[in-house]
């Protein structure tokens, strides 16, 4: 499968380009608050360096959150608006699961959970990195206290050594997409939306 895959769902902003199942290029940096200017700019330049005629493409690979309310409406536009432009479909892709299958986690059992505001994480369990529970926007004292931690962002709430730093990447996205095309794949662009999660949705109990 030919794809391009894109994740802007924190201050990372990343696109790989993916030709007969192969990652082929990635494009990867930390850039806060400057999806809207550069990612435009990173597609051109894969597009540019790999020399790649649209026409083989097969679809387009996108971060759907939850994560950064403003990363998520700018990726998820800008796919959008890239398959509808080329007639491609669109494989929406989980950021947490997108975290949870970065080949530096070795856990069986494991959360993962990423920043959101103040204590609030957007959490989810997996097991052997298939999740066990649904994504939530839950208050820091409510995860598990038993369970291995993957985190984006929570430093500041993280007292446990064993928790690992993962940001979510745009390569694995591509990987998930693949793997899962079949089952995922929405062949009307339009009709994809963000999983912001809302937090505002969290009860204080």
């Amino acid at each position: 499968m030919n794809l391009i895959a894109i994740d802007t769902s924190t201050d990372w902003c990343g696109v790989s380009f993916f030709f007969e199942d192969e990652c082929k290029s990635t494009i990867e940096k930390l850039i806060p608050r400057k999806h809207s200017e550069l990612l435009p700019e990173y597609i051109s330049q894969v597009i540019k360096e790999e020399k790649i005629d649209k026409k083989v493409l097969d679809a387009v690979a996108v971060s759907v959150g939850p994560g950064s309310f403003t990363g998520l409406r700018i990726g998820v536009g800008f796919a959008k608006g890239f398959a509808y432009a080329n007639s491609l479909p669109i494989v929406p892709i989980s950021t947490l699961e997108i975290i949870a299958n970065d080949p530096k986690i070795n856990f069986e059992n494991f959360s993962v959970n990423l920043f959101s505001h103040r204590d609030i994480v957007f959490n989810q369990e997996f097991k052997n990195k298939i999740p066990t529970s649904d994504a939530k926007a839950i208050s820091w004292n409510q995860i598990k206290s038993n369970n291995n931690l993957v985190h984006y962002g929570c430093e500041k709430l993280i007292e446990e050594e064993r928790a690992l730093s993962v940001h979510p990447a745009a390569k694995v996205a591509g990987e998930l997409a693949i793997k899962n095309f079949d089952q995922w794949v929405v062949i009307e662009p339009y009709t994809l939306t963000s999983n912001y999660i809302s937090p505002f949705q969290v009860e204080n109990k």
